[in-house]
């Protein structure tokens, strides 16, 4: 830790080693928890594919993409696909099976990113930051997106028994191992600012049994930068 506070990124490090992280290399690697995206890892979400028929866009970047279903989804659909994981593992796994992305093992919110997309898509990611990163993952997507760019986000729904239903204070004392939930909203006081709302709606039942089978849990979002 460093013994003096000289400028705003001082505070976000310290804030970052107030709570447990998951660690995500033992969690691709052990496989010891059944989750969905682990399960059924080729299988982009239902959302994703919608969104995909219906828009044309020729740039994308996933944040926390995991071992790269969605990323190689849009790969396939025709897409430049940038795609960043903080697991090695993961990014590994990934590139095992997709060589038409761009994939990065890197903390996307700290990559310093200079390109510029028509579309970010985030799977999972933003349930598992803590409060003070969601400012830097909103500034981060201001400032990545075209003009009129597209961002699509699955997350956590607040009262499905699922992720942790704390506010912002709450969590530093709990850390919420597992991530947290939102009410629809929390989601749009966080991004209503800065995006227009096209839709924050359940995930749709589709493939029973699988990942794109989550209606009862999840938030799907579509959002369009102001």
């Amino acid at each position: 830790m460093k013994p003096y506070i000289n400028k705003i990124d001082d505070i976000m490090d310290f804030l970052d080693d107030q709570v447990a992280n998951i660690s995500w290399d033992d969690f691709y690697e052990t496989r010891k928890w059944p989750a969905p995206f682990l399960i059924q890892n080729e299988l982009p979400d239902e959302n994703l594919v919608e969104f995909i028929d219906n828009n044309t866009i020729t740039t994308a970047i996933e944040f926390g993409c995991g071992e790269g279903r969605n990323a190689g989804y849009m790969a396939k659909r025709g897409l430049n696909v940038t795609a960043y994981d903080i697991s090695f593992v993961a990014i590994n796994n990934a590139k095992q099976k997709s060589s038409d992305v761009d994939f990065r093992c890197q903390d996307v919110l700290k990559a310093n990113i200079t390109e510029t997309f028509d579309f970010a898509y985030d799977s999972g990611m933003l349930h598992h930051l803590t409060p003070h990163r969601r400012v830097t993952y909103i500034e981060l997507l201001n400032m990545i997106l075209n003009p009129g760019g597209y961002f699509g986000l699955t997350c956590f729904s607040w009262g499905d028994n699922c992720g942790h239903e704390v506010d912002d204070w709450e969590f530093y004392k709990t850390g919420a191992p597992g991530g947290v939930a939102f009410t629809k909203e929390r989601l749009t006081e966080l991004f209503s600012s800065h995006f227009k709302i096209i839709e924050i709606r359940k995930y749709k039942d589709g493939i029973e049994n699988t990942i794109q089978g989550l209606g009862k849990f999840m938030y799907v979002c579509l959002f369009q930068k102001l």
